[in-house]
């Protein structure tokens, strides 16, 4: 192509972009005639155009290094103190060139990127000057820097970046030949890079390959902030009028189904493209492919059509290409069969990464893209991922939270056979290369399919038209798992594990605990005592402990769990902060509530920045935070809690969800303590029914939930239904828990002040008995819920005339909770006008006269 030409093709593709779409066909008819090379090159501008090709990208015209020097009057030129040396690309609206810095100061060698003439409107100098800004407040090391900027001698503005010396991502892990392993590392640098403009309020709007380059150095940069979307609202106004275009400023084969349906965009659009991208760079293909490139063909099936896993993909493949050598070289198996091997790698976690990223429905998809890298990185380490949530171990949790315990159909069988096999996943990929050899990776799926599939048929042999209960299953699950699994102690563990938390879930504890405990012993010989794996097995355990009532050895657990963590870590992680929830509730259960809150906003800290809000755990623990919040009597703050958890809960999971049930129980507790009996009745009403319909009435919730109704009729004086409704829950509890339960404790004491309200005070003196000695068994010296029940238990004994030992708890009950929750607390008054009382009976004036003449503010 000659000088003339290039003019010529300048000259005609700015005014085509000028025209409406529906004329522009004419104007190559009349323009281009028979010239189809010519129309050829203004159809590829315009493509180029249209996707905002606006920086660092491949060249839109092909031109030699000859040409570009004629072409350009800028080459050979300075612009303030850049010296222009050649043009790197033509995109739709600028130039970018190389350059160098020649001022004497220092040498450095730029990308020079200068609006064309042509493009001067209000509109792309608004976009223009709108890109410099935001690259000026972004700096990080996976970010091409802004170096400078400014107008050239002729008015034309233009940005100098640090000169990246690299090629697009997907060309780099190809001609590299990287292992799946080095371009998953690869990757989360790039997340890295898009997470921190996320926290800068900046949504890049087109992140495709060659807006990421990768040096020789192998360090990824993110390009291209051209059509990037400013979260701040300053920019509000700005942003609605940029966008106020008929042109497409996005690149199609990596825009997010809302991109293309011109819906809102939020920072989920560029999780989506991520996601492309990292389909791209396991397969070697993109997802989609239209039956033809127009922009009409490419919308469509994005919005509309479904792609092929990557581990289905493979298998199509040619063995010959490079990423089935890849896997060769990583795994070192014998030849391969036309991508098997590598099939069997993406299949599970990789596969379940992508359709979590990639989801048509942004409520799916990971809620943030940091939620999205430490998903590769659990991937890497072993451990379990969020996004097998989406799949059977997520529809199988489902399940289980949503049905009675009993019979359940067939169905559970297979799910719980799927859910057991990506349970295996899990851990399966962990340490050392010897681990990352398919053979040894297909022995273990096989190893577990014989297992499940010798545990179904031994299930229900014969017995046709039969449903068996889940309970069958686990039976002959835990069974099986040490004799068929003896030799394979990180399959077993983690299959010990599920089993665990599972009868964990179902209530029976003592069958949790042997296989939490065996989980935990296993995992410790094969990774050792101060590994992750063995962290998360302590968390699993100290939950149990906690569930059971034993808070001792659950708060030494807990605290194993988070020192083994802190120690090990690079970066905060999802179980770090499970872990610091854990420790948190104890910490409320003991009386510790502003050490709880501590824990728990640290919790919700790491979640906010890892995941984002729209997390199902930042849900529970934010409700935590309310229940510790309301303890410290900030009940306006701790009902803003409350909403905002039952807020997410709904949005992620739907109504008819345990969580949902809970939100609404300690709502209620807020209106009962704000005396809107109504609305605390309403609420704790729909707590039990939802939880009667989604556990069962043989579940412990439902007797704390008859516990709970009891404490509406209770304020309301209505002494005689609220005994009746906590003499019920009580019967229960303990039916359904061990003795010493808190939660049993709780139904005896609430019982007790129930029967004191009543005048029984002998039958009251009974259950504050059983109350005390169950909570001075559980929690510590000292604990604020032993001083309640001491103070209680005293009142009740002064009414029967036992002065004697209801001056020593009365003393105990009125001195503790005024340690810890002060003087003008209800409970501490309480105790201290009893105390009165009793001294008075007693007639001990000089007791009476001290404790009436305490300073004022000592009482209200």
């Amino acid at each position: 192509m000659d000088n003339n030409s290039i003019n010529q093709l300048k000259v005609l593709f700015e005014q085509l972009v000028e025209l409406p779409a529906e004329k522009r066909e004419s104007f190559l008819d009349e323009h281009c005639k028979d010239n189809l090379e010519l129309r050829r090159e203004l159809l590829s501008l315009l493509k180029s155009y249209e996707r905002g090709n606006d920086f660092l990208e491949v060249p839109t015209i092909e031109l030699s290094a000859d040409e570009k020097e004629i072409h350009n009057p800028f080459i050979g030129k300075h612009i303030g103190p850049y010296l222009i040396e050649s043009e790197i690309g033509l995109g739709g609206m600028g130039i970018v060139y190389a350059g160098i810095r020649d001022d004497k100061e220092f040498e450095q060698k730029v990308a020079i990127k200068i609006i064309k003439h042509g493009f001067t409107s209000e509109y792309f100098l608004k976009r223009f000057q709108r890109e410099r800004q935001t690259l000026a407040n972004l700096k990080h090391h996976n970010i091409a820097r802004l170096l400078d900027g400014g107008r050239s001698s002729d008015g034309l503005p233009y940005l100098v970046m640090e000169f990246i010396d690299g090629i697009p991502i997907t060309d780099y892990c190809v001609e590299n030949n990287l292992t799946i392993k080095q371009k998953l590392v690869l990757f989360r640098l790039v997340c890295d890079a898009v997470q921190y403009a996320h926290r800068n309020l900046v949504i890049h709007r087109d992140i495709k390959p060659g807006n990421i380059l990768v040096d020789k150095e192998g360090s990824p940069k993110l390009l291209d902030f051209g059509i990037a979307k400013l979260l701040d609202e300053d920019f509000v106004n700005t942003e609605q009028n940029l966008t106020q275009t008929g042109t497409w400023l996005l690149t199609p084969e990596y825009a997010s189904p809302e991109q293309i349906k011109g819906e809102e965009i939020s920072t989920l659009s560029d999780v989506y493209s991520l996601g492309v991208i990292f389909y791209q760079i396991l397969t070697g293909e993109q997802p989609y492919k239209a039956t033809n490139n127009s922009p009409a063909a490419i919308s469509k099936i994005i919005s509309e059509g479904k792609f092929i896993l990557p581990s289905e993909l493979v298998k199509k493949t040619k063995p010959e290409v490079t990423y089935i050598n890849e896997v060769q070289k990583e795994i070192n198996s014998k030849p391969l069969k036309k991508g098997s091997k590598l099939s069997h790698y993406l299949k599970g976690d990789l596969d379940n990464i992508v359709l979590k990223a990639m989801h048509k429905d942004i409520s799916r998809r990971y809620s943030s893209v940091e939620q999205f890298s430490e998903d590769i990185r659990r991937h890497l380490t072993g451990l379990p991922v969020i996004a097998q949530k989406d799949t059977a171990v997520y529809r199988l949790s489902k399940f289980i939270q949503r049905h009675k315990v009993g019979f359940v159909s067939s169905i559970v069988f297979f799910l719980f056979m799927i859910a057991s096999i990506v349970a295996i996943a899990w851990q399966s990929n962990i340490a050392g290369e010897e681990r990352d050899n398919a053979e040894i990776e297909a022995d273990k799926f096989e190893r577990v399919n014989r297992f499940l599939q010798n545990m179904f048929s031994s299930v229900s042999p014969d017995e046709i038209g039969r449903d068996v209960k889940v309970y069958d299953v686990l039976e002959k699950a835990s069974e099986n798992v040490e004799t068929e699994l003896k030799d394979k102690p990180e399959i077993e563990s983690a299959i010990r594990r599920t089993l665990g938390k599972t009868y964990t879930n179902l209530g029976e504890y003592n069958l949790a605990k042997v296989h939490l405990e065996k989980a935990l012993h296993l995992n410790e010989n094969v990774y050792g005592k101060e590994s992750e794996n063995v962290a998360v097995n302590l968390y699993d355990l100290g939950l149990y402990y906690h569930w059971i009532g034993e808070l001792k050895i659950a708060d030494s657990l807990y605290n194993k769990s988070l020192s083994i963590f802190k120690k090990t870590l690079n970066e905060p992680i999802r179980d770090l902060a499970l872990t610091l929830n854990g420790c948190a509730l104890l910490k409320s259960d003991l009386g510790n509530f502003s050490g709880a809150v501590i824990q728990f906003e640290e919790a919700l800290e790491i979640l906010e920045i890892k995941f984002g809000r729209n997390d199902e755990d930042y849900a529970s623990i934010t409700n935590n935070l309310a229940i510790a919040t309301h303890e410290l009597n900030d009940l306006d703050k701790a009902e803003k809690y409350y909403l905002e958890a039952q807020k997410i809960f709904i949005e992620l999971l739907g109504e008819k969800r345990t969580e949902v049930a809970s939100t609404y129980n300690n709502l209620a507790f807020i209106y009962l303590d704000k005396n809107d009996f109504q609305r605390a009745e309403k609420n704790f009403t729909k707590s039990y029914n939802l939880k009667l319909e989604l556990k069962g009435e043989d579940h412990p919730d439902i007797g704390l939930a008859i516990n709970n109704l009891g404490a509406v009729k209770f304020k309301l004086k209505n002494y005689k239904e609220a005994k009746e409704l906590y003499t019920k829950a009580n019967i229960h509890l303990k039916k359904t828990l061990p003795y010493n339960h808190a939660w049993v404790a709780n139904s005896y004491f609430w019982l007790g002040k129930t029967l004191l309200e009543m005048k029984d005070y002998k039958n009251a003196e009974i259950n504050l008995r059983h109350s005390l000695k169950i909570r001075e068994k559980i929690f510590p010296k000292g604990n604020f819920l032993i001083y309640i029940v001491e103070g209680e238990l005293g009142i009740s004994l002064l009414f029967q005339k036992k002065i004697s030992e209801a001056e020593i708890l009365l003393l105990e009950g009125y001195e503790g909770l005024k340690s810890i929750k002060g003087a003008k607390d209800a409970g501490t008054i309480r105790f201290l006008e009893h105390l009165i009382k009793l001294y008075e009976a007693a007639s001990n004036k000089e007791k009476v006269n001290f404790y009436k003449n305490l300073p004022k503010e000592s009482f209200k």
